[in-house]
């Protein structure tokens, strides 16, 4: 009996040849050895917080609050970035949160949250500010940092007279200092930050948290319009709408984004940045039909039938085959996603063209969009030049880790567990993030620009693109 099964199970290795098991074994043990690879990353980086057990429904509201701050824990608890002073501001931020937590108002509990989040100062391990205020009231009208300035980029129906407004006073004080009064909610370089605070300046609860206003109540703008008249105008919040699309600041000024029942500023003409606004990538020869100009809005793939990848790899292609004077890549706009889906064009970039590599830049560039310009940096530090704003990190920051909801408030907590340092590489193998280590160890001396070219509102009404100038003015005079 056992003699014949034996005969039956070893019939497989009479009937295939030795060579194809032993393909399949190394096609299985490559197979094995990623998805082994793919358990260890998230298990080394990408930690997912489990909710705290036995919590019931909660029957006040400071009940619920302590609720989320237990499950606020995780990121305490996840967070590789923290020191012992970091971990000290932390705790004692959670503290009062803790003792406060019968009296708050709901945006002052949620700011509270994210100025302990903003302790660790790291610009990957901030909440969203677009979702901070989802779930309040909010003026019909949404603002962005332009150079300095705090401009209206998008009113509501019966406001349109206050798009491309400057604001320069909410409630009597000068926008700047509103401004400044939420710095401590974000933590990175100022630069970023900038991008971020103007989400919460059209939330009457948010400014009521900080002393200038009342909750849901009427805000005054003192405002200088796009005409320069000057004037002040009374606005009452809109009921909250937390599945309204939502938009980053930095943003705003591609007219498409948040289209639905808003009203954009339209620049005149066709500027190149604004180009086809249903692609996230694309290239096209400009000038003399010499410069390769690519945009790159974001890290990932758009909804178009070409990935990033694919992309990259054609672009390098069509590179190779009909070399460019001078390349530029305009990432004013992305906020980072994959890495891995750029690096390699990005650091072939100076192979393509005997000329010079241009990064168009901005408080906005982030994160993989960051790694981008480093990347090229690094191969030709002589022969690339940043355009625009400074980017929107410094050269060492964490990232990867996860981002999770506070079951009760909503408040989007975020910890980060990979460390990325550009100027004096990374050692530790659970501290640097392996991209970092190993796949794609970058060093750099700075990311610092070489033409300030920032994108006013003026220069953004009038359809023109300092940045674009600076760079073609400069090939036409090399």
């Amino acid at each position: 009996m056992l003699h014949h099964l034996f005969n039956a199970l070893g019939t497989p290795f009479r009937i295939i040849p030795w060579y194809i098991w032993l393909a399949a074994g190394l096609a299985a043990a490559w197979f094995g050895r990623n998805i082994l690879l793919i358990v260890a990353t998230i298990v080394a980086f990408h930690p997912v917080p489990v909710p705290p057990l036995f919590q019931g429904e909660p029957e006040t509201v400071a009940e619920a609050r302590l609720q989320d701050l237990e499950h606020f824990e995780h990121v305490r608890r996840n967070e590789r970035s923290m020191t012992d002073a970091i971990r000290a501001r932390f705790d004692a931020r959670v503290a009062t949160l803790e003792a406060q937590a019968a009296t708050l108002s709901d945006a002052e509990f949620m700011l509270g949250l994210a100025r302990a989040q903003a302790e660790i100062d790291n610009g990957h391990s901030n909440t969203s500010p677009t979702r901070l205020v989802a779930g309040f009231p909010r003026l019909p009208v949404r603002l962005s940092d332009m150079a300095g300035e705090l401009r209206i980029l998008r009113v509501r129906s019966g406001q349109f007279a206050l798009l491309g407004a400057r604001v320069d006073a909410i409630n009597g004080v000068p926008a700047g200092q509103v401004a400044a009064r939420f710095c401590d909610a974000f933590g990175g370089n100022d630069a970023f930050v900038a991008t971020l605070i103007p989400a919460l300046l059209d939330a009457p609860d948010f400014l009521a948290a900080v002393g200038l206003a009342q909750p849901g109540g009427a805000v005054v703008l003192d405002l200088t319009l796009a005409d320069g008249r000057t004037m002040a105008v009374s606005l009452e919040a809109e009921p909250a709408d937390p599945d309204a699309p939502r938009a980053f600041p930095g943003d705003l000024p591609q007219p498409w984004v948040m289209a639905d029942n808003w009203m954009a500023v339209q620049p005149p003409g066709s500027p190149h940045y604004l180009a086809r606004p249903d692609r996230g990538y694309w290239m096209e020869r400009i000038g003399a039909g010499d410069v390769a100009y690519i945009v790159l809005r974001t890290n990932l793939d758009d909804d178009s039938a070409e990935s990033l990848s694919d992309f990259a790899v054609r672009i390098r292609d069509e590179l190779t085959a009909e070399p460019a004077r001078a390349i530029i890549v305009d990432q004013r706009f992305s906020g980072g996603g994959d890495l891995t889906m750029t690096h390699e064009l990005m650091a072939s970039l100076p192979e393509l063209t005997e000329g010079r590599v241009y990064h168009l830049v901005s408080g906005n560039t982030f994160s993989a969009a960051i790694v981008n310009v480093a990347s090229t940096v690094e191969a030709a530090p002589d022969r690339t030049v940043l355009v625009g704003e400074p980017v929107g990190d410094r050269l060492q920051f964490w990232a990867e880790g996860w981002a999770y909801t506070l079951p009760n408030s909503g408040f989007r907590a975020r910890y980060s567990t990979g460390y990325y340092d550009f100027q004096n590489g990374c050692e530790g193998l659970f501290r640097c993030h392996w991209g970092s280590l190993h796949v794609f160890p970058i060093l750099v001396d700075d990311l610092d620009l070489d033409i300030a070219a920032p994108l006013t509102f003026d220069a953004f009404a009038a359809g023109r693109d300092p940045a674009l100038e600076a760079v073609l003015a400069l090939e036409q005079d090399p």
